[in-house]
């Protein structure tokens, strides 16, 4: 680095007033200007100043950041306002909307058709699911919570197509029956019965390898008909009785069990 000349005017030591004014220098032009050092922090200072803004804001942006994280965490998704605005979006861009449960009761309607079971099988769409309700003798004997054989064939084709939704549905099986009281040593009512009725049929779905978590068994015994049992005069109504022995197999969406 070039020094400054010392050959300008400096103010003798021996002066009164060399005590208070310090040495005076004159510098050439040439080196103030070649000089890094002088130049140099006032590089530095720019760059410290564009950089600091840059630092607030990412401190910021991570905040945020984190803070919607956090209350993404704490919330739960509306899956029926969610549905309704896919369906909305879809329709608005002229798509066509169709449920997961919708997919999945026409291929069932199908299978069952394929049975030759088209009725005594009764579709039926729920707000959060699908109901697929078989009549009881389609099941099962009289008196018998033992699967028939046909039943079990039928089952056994359905499942694939239900276990391929396994992640989005839980199982609920319901037995009903009607109001013809039942006593026996296995049966001591129709609470027994019904119940016996809808554990079987889910034990096949727990054998077929389904999350026993997402599986539920109910008997109503008689307390959910679908027709009356009888008159007013009390008088047997056959036909309807064999309606209200059932077995419903409800596919829901997994948060509503």
């Amino acid at each position: 680095m070039k020094k400054p000349p010392n050959s300008i005017n400096s103010i003798n030591s021996k002066s009164p007033f060399a005590s208070t004014k310090p040495d005076l220098k004159v510098v050439d032009d040439d080196w103030f200007e070649e000089s890094p050092a002088i130049h140099a922090p006032a590089a530095e200072a720019e760059g410290d100043g564009e950089s600091l803004w840059l630092l607030s804001y990412a401190d910021m942006m991570t905040l945020l950041f984190g803070f919607f994280v956090m209350i993404t965490s704490f919330s739960k998704i509306d899956t029926d306002k969610f549905e309704k605005v896919r369906a909305h979006t879809t329709q608005l861009f002229g798509g066509e909307f169709k449920k997961a449960q919708q997919l999945l009761q026409k291929e069932l309607k199908d299978k069952v058709q394929g049975e030759g079971l088209s009725n005594m099988a009764f579709f039926e769409d729920l707000e959060k699911g699908i109901a697929v309700t078989f009549r009881g003798s389609t099941f099962f004997e009289s008196g018998s919570a033992e699967i028939r054989p046909e039943a079990m064939e039928l089952l056994t084709k359905v499942m694939p197509s239900i276990k391929s939704q396994q992640g989005r549905f839980a199982i609920v099986v319901e037995g009903h029956t009607d109001d013809s009281p039942i006593s026996s040593e296995k049966f001591p009512s129709n609470w027994e019965l019904s119940s016996q009725r809808a554990s079987a049929v889910l034990r096949v779905f727990e054998a077929n390898g389904f999350n026993r978590s997402q599986l539920r068994a109910i008997g109503f015994a008689d307390t959910v008909p679908v027709l009356p049992n009888r008159t007013i005069e009390n008088v047997i109504l056959k036909d309807n009785q064999s309606q209200n022995r059932r077995v419903v197999i409800k596919l829901l969406r997994n948060e509503t069990i």
